[in-house]
């Protein structure tokens, strides 16, 4: 082969922060995006049920809590908020799709509260103080609101 028909050389970089042992690297650089902190609200439960849009109520931060968790329980929370949302906007409508519309919704928000007790089961013990207190609001604010949708005729 000659040196015209090579091709390309391939370069791989590791850029991982930590070597194999858990040391940091000296030649790492330093990551220059933050991840989004979780929205704060209200703690009262009947805001939380009223209002579709509202976010989960933020507890103190304490040594020892996840922003992942905070993440994670900010998107089941807000997609739950989302289906009470699409929910109260089929009842406004008339027809015969606003029933179905409106069974799907609770269905979701059923799932939702049903994935945050998984993950309150799983961690139990294992989140810190903070992170555990806003799981377990967030599952109160969740099944505030289904069981207001859900007798509602």
């Amino acid at each position: 082969m000659s040196q015209e028909e090579r091709p390309p050389r391939i370069v791989v970089r590791d850029r991982r922060a930590f070597a194999p042992d858990g040391s940091r690297r000296p030649d790492a650089e330093p990551r220059s995006e933050t991840p989004a902190a979780a929205p704060s609200a209200g703690t009262d439960p009947k805001a939380a049920a009223e209002a579709p849009r509202a976010s989960v109520p933020e507890p103190e931060s304490t040594p020892g809590d996840d922003v992942r968790i905070k993440q994670l329980v900010s998107l089941l929370f807000s997609q739950a908020a989302i289906l009470v949302e699409q929910m109260d906007a089929a009842e406004q409508e008339s027809g015969s799709t606003n029933g179905r519309k409106r069974a799907e919704a609770l269905e979701g928000i059923q799932t939702t509260i049903g994935v945050l007790e998984v993950l309150e089961e799983k961690t139990r013990g294992r989140l810190g103080p903070g992170d555990a207190q806003l799981v377990s609001k967030a599952l109160y604010h969740l099944r505030i609101a289904y069981m207001e949708r859900a007798k509602a005729p």
